[in-house]
């Protein structure tokens, strides 16, 4: 199962294009040598004996540097977007942050499959929003994730249907290439070109907060040279 893209597969397993996802320090050992008076008693310490040579100081081996052990990085599609303040005007400013957190929580719940905030956003009636998290409890099962279709948002526009409940908003993104990984961090499938994707949501407003209602995805083509 691929992380989908918006707009090349039907609704019921879509993408968001196709259903709008030691060294140990090496011990300094050193040797210490100590000189001593010639075996035959006090005699041989006397000032007519052969005074003994004095032991060379030997230093110590240098002290190997650990290497430091590499931090991972974070994909970028792997950190949860902030939710704007602005959602929390029920406006069409407020639409259209509402519609632009939901474009940036589609690859981070494929890449994290943490849906809280991407189910607090669906309304159960929205088709394309319940396709998205069967294939991410999917991807549960198999264990594999989602890099990549990072969302470029290129223009948004929102309109008042219903004052103070029902919203439309229009956007055109880029959705960038995407790898699904198994366990092994095996290549399981990819897309390597982006695509350039106008989308239609109807949002709704419910108990003061927005509901995604309906996502249509009007049209995708390569987004070759964006």
């Amino acid at each position: 199962m691929r992380c989908p893209q918006i707009a090349s597969r039907p609704v019921g397993n879509v993408r968001l294009a196709g259903r709008l996802r030691a060294m140990r320090p090496s011990g300094g050992t050193a040797a210490l040598l100590i000189g001593a008076c010639a075996v035959g008693g006090l005699a041989g310490c006397t000032r007519d004996s052969v005074e003994p040579t004095p032991a060379p100081t030997v230093s110590s081996s240098p002290t190997a540097t650990p290497s430091p052990t590499p931090t991972p990085t974070t994909p970028p599609e792997a950190i949860a977007p902030e939710r704007p303040a602005a959602m929390d005007e029920i406006s069409v400013d407020g639409a259209e942050a509402a519609a632009t957190y939901f474009l940036q929580l589609y690859p981070y719940v494929y890449a994290t499959r943490d849906l809280a905030e991407w189910s607090i956003l669906s309304d159960p009636e929205c088709i394309f929003c319940a396709s998205v998290i069967s294939n991410v409890e999917a991807q549960q099962e198999s264990g594999t994730v989602n890099r990549g279709s990072l969302i470029n948002l290129q223009e948004i526009e929102a309109r008042e249907i219903t004052r103070g409940s029902w919203f439309g908003v229009n956007a055109t993104f880029v959705e960038g290439p995407s790898t699904e990984l198994d366990q092994a961090g095996a290549v399981v499938s990819e897309r390597a070109e982006s695509t350039l994707n106008t989308v239609e949501f109807a949002l709704t407003v419910k108990d003061g907060a927005w509901t995604v209602r309906e996502v249509e995805v009007l049209e995708s083509v390569p987004a070759e040279g964006v």
